[in-house]
């Protein structure tokens, strides 16, 4: 990718991320990037086509660090571990990347999504789906639909990265005592202590 072509990406990303897709001009964007409107349109023939690139940019930045350190809990004892080490690539995402969450998830897409974007995000969910499937089957998640508790899960996560980056004052152990709520939602009752403390996320609260 050009030098060129990638300062626009990150010119769009903080444009929307601020602005929203709806509420930011194409040369709004263009200024950011210091190049010429005009240059923008040789890459991207309309402002839906850059948001679709922004977008996918980032499913596949969110999906890389989603999967950091995991695989698939192979027996009961690994479950625990890996729901950890998922929701602390969650929180590290949205400490390192503010601008790539708060696009992905604190806006309204469903008007200019691609196919290929739809298909990103579908891939994103993926390796939770599969922590989900593989902790219903050695008995430590409820057997409930794992897309139903992905979606419970997550819509927490996002209303806490809101609150955060509102400056709503979240307690700074906010992080671990959500993880230890969600385990208790997702857990079997014969699994609901098996989850460890998450006091090492406190200091990496999003902004």
């Amino acid at each position: 990718m050009s030098d060129r072509k990638a300062a626009i990406l990150r010119a769009a990303l903080t444009a929307f991320a601020e602005r929203t897709v709806a509420a930011t001009p194409v040369p709004v964007i263009a200024k950011r990037a210091d190049t010429a409107t005009g240059t923008l349109y040789r890459y991207w023939p309309s402002k839906e086509a850059l948001a679709n690139a922004v977008y996918q940019e980032c499913k596949h930045l969110f999906t890389e660090h989603l999967t950091r350190g995991t695989s698939v809990p192979a027996d009961a004892d690994e479950v625990a571990p890996a729901f950890r080490t998922m929701w602390a690539n969650l929180v590290r995402f949205a400490h390192d990347h503010p601008d790539a969450l708060a696009f992905l998830e604190h806006q309204q897409h469903a008007g200019y999504l691609d196919a290929a974007s739809r298909e990103a995000a579908e891939r994103a969910e993926e390796p939770a789906v599969r922590l989900i499937e593989a902790g219903q089957e050695h008995g430590v998640f409820r057997d409930t639909d794992a897309r139903l508790l992905i979606t419970m899960v997550f819509g927490a996560f996002v209303g806490l990265t809101k609150a955060s980056r509102a400056g709503s004052g979240l307690p700074r152990d906010a992080w671990g005592r959500a993880a230890q709520a969600l385990w208790g939602l997702l857990a079997t009752p014969a699994s609901a202590d098996a989850l460890d403390t998450f006091d090492d996320l406190n200091d990496k609260e999003p902004s």
